[in-house]
């Protein structure tokens, strides 16, 4: 169980410190003065002049803070930073590489694209939809309508269709794709995905 109870309060509207955050903040204290001279100067080493080291060492020991717990307790505590230290670093390497080269752009080509003619489906409403239903076969329709325009569950179809609750999910599939088919026809699609 945690504990997260009250120590201290310090004035109103101050915040709280519970005893976890106490611990947690003692253990980062310990870390920072055991390792912090060896982990800047092994930062150091790493970034040279391509990344700032002390945010490397930030890095590294909020990563010691968070994973403090989960460590086994006989674990080098200074070769694990290390390790951390070295596959962060590989990381922002990484990420530098394949970040897409910086470029001035100027400002005139950014012409923004011509809108693009809205797809023929924006224009169906539930009129359209209900004018087709007309066309499927009775139980995929009646199973849709009550899906669609009256908001049933596949549950509440089936008793009131007296149909097991999966033949409903299979007969509200098939009027969709029977109306797809349909618009697309009328659309002049026919045999296109879209």
């Amino acid at each position: 169980m945690a504990t997260t109870h009250l120590l201290r309060e310090d004035g109103e509207g101050a915040s709280v410190t519970s005893l976890d955050d106490v611990r947690d903040r003692r253990r980062l204290d310990e870390l920072t003065r055991e390792h912090h001279a060896f982990l800047r100067g092994l930062a150091a080493k790493l970034c040279r002049s391509r990344f700032d080291p002390d945010d490397l060492v930030q890095e590294v020991l909020e990563r010691a803070i968070v994973h403090f717990d989960t460590l086994p307790p006989d674990v080098n505590h200074r070769a694990w930073m290390a390790r951390v230290m070295h596959n962060l670093f590989i990381d922002w390497v990484r990420r530098r590489q394949s970040a897409p080269a910086s470029a001035a752009i100027d400002d005139l080509a950014l012409a923004a694209p011509p809108p693009e003619a809205p797809a023929w489906w924006e224009s169906l409403d539930a009129e359209d939809v209900r004018a087709r239903l007309r066309e499927l076969p009775d139980d995929q329709r009646e199973a849709f309508e009550l899906f669609a325009f009256d908001g049933l569950s596949y549950q509440e179809i089936a008793a009131s269709l007296r149909i097991p609750r999966t033949t409903v999910g299979t007969r509200i599939l098939r009027a969709r794709r029977r109306l797809k088919e349909l618009f697309m026809k009328a659309a002049g699609r026919e045999g296109t995905d879209v």
